[in-house]
Parts: structure tokens; sequence; C-alpha cells
């Protein structure tokens, strides 16, 4: 039955295969483990790791399967897991900061600037170039992702007051 219901979550893209349970179960784990390292409270950690595991699987998804450009797909990923974050932050009464600071970090572009910063140590200047420019947009975009909803939010709230 486990086997069944693990596989009904795996594609397949061409010789890529992706299995979608273990993404989110890594991503939940990490990002919750960030929350406890973050100091956030302990009965929000399983919506910390949820929002980053529905944020990292977004971006999977919107990468792999839907072949969207990395700006694309960690801008609209981004714009999930906020919206997820000010949602359990209106439910649990905590600040969002704790749901989308933990969530957003499986999407930080650290490998792109580990690479790129790597390939200019090695000479490889337009190589490495291009990685960077590429981390920088995708963290544009997820710094664009959390201001659009953050805004959209403040002015539905100060709507109601």
């Amino acid at each position: 039955m486990v086997e069944l219901w693990l596989g009904y979550l795996e594609m397949e893209v061409g010789m890529f295969s992706i299995n979608y349970f273990w993404h989110f179960l890594f991503s939940f784990v990490a990002t919750a483990a960030f929350g406890v390292l973050f100091q956030a409270p302990k009965r929000t950690l399983w919506m910390c790791g949820l929002v980053g595991a529905v944020g990292w699987c977004v971006y999977k998804y919107l990468l792999v399967d839907l072949a969207y450009t990395s700006f694309y797909a960690n801008l609209i990923a981004t714009v999930a897991l906020t919206v997820l974050g000010e949602i359990f932050a209106r439910t649990s009464r905590e600040p969002a900061t704790i749901y989308i600071a933990t969530g957003v970090i499986p999407l930080v572009p650290g490998l792109g600037l580990y690479n790129g910063m790597n390939k200019i140590i090695m000479h490889a200047y337009e190589q490495g170039g291009d990685i960077l420019i590429t981390a920088a947009t995708d963290s544009m975009a997820i710094a664009l992702g959390i201001m659009m909803v953050a805004s959209i939010f403040r002015v539905m709230r100060m709507k109601k007051r």
C-alpha cells in the first residue's frame, strides 16, 4: 500500500524522475530544523516545515515539470509560501516572519553562489559570472515575491480598520 502511494507521487520527466514525497519530507524537516535554529515557538514548527515544503515542491514542479525558468519558479514558489505563511500567522497569532524566514530557506540559491565563486576562483570568469547572475536574479525573485504578498496583506489589514 505504501509503495503504491509513494509511486503515485513520482513523476518522470524525460530521463529524470522526481519523487515529490521525498522532496516534501526532506524540505519539511530542513525547514522545521531552521525553525528550531531561529527559535520559533515549538507549536509553530510543523507550520514552518509545511510552509517550506510547499514552497520547495511548487518550485520543483514549476522548474522540472513545467520547464519554467528559475526566476519564475522562485517567484511563484515564494508567493505560494508567503501566502501560506501569512495565513498561518493570522490563525496562530504569531508574526508572519516566523513562517516566511524559515520557509524561504530551501529556495535560497546558496549552491549557485558557491558554484559561481568557485568558477571565478578557477579562472572561468564567464561561467562564474553567468552562475552568479542567475543566483542574484533568483534572490531578487524571492525578495519580490515576499514584498508583493506582504504588501497585499498589509493593504487588506489596513482596509479592515
